[in-house]
């Protein structure tokens, strides 16, 4: 894997770390992403097998809200600590 060109690669990372935080950080926001996909496709699913059934189901239904809401906050998350540390989750260094 080749990089890009940098005289000073630690002038991409936020003062006081000495790793690539928004990396990391990214694949949080990956993974926050995925969980709230997942629970996503989760919830229509339940709701086609729904249909026609007559009975609601809301224990199973509220769960996969509850995952939805989970993989939000995740995402949310990693966002705010990105921009606490001043990371632009638009541009990279």
């Amino acid at each position: 894997m080749v990089l890009a060109d940098l005289s000073n690669p630690k002038a991409c990372l936020p003062p006081g770390f000495s790793s690539p935080v928004s990396t990391a950080l990214g694949w949080v926001k990956a993974l926050g992403l995925v969980v709230a996909i997942v629970a996503l496709i989760r919830i229509g699913v339940h709701v086609l097998r729904q249909q026609g059934d007559g009975v609601p189901d809301r224990d199973d239904t509220f769960d996969k809200l509850i995952n939805w809401v989970v993989g939000i906050f995740i995402v949310a998350g990693a966002l705010a600590f990105m921009s606490a540390l001043g990371l632009s989750i638009a541009e990279s260094c």
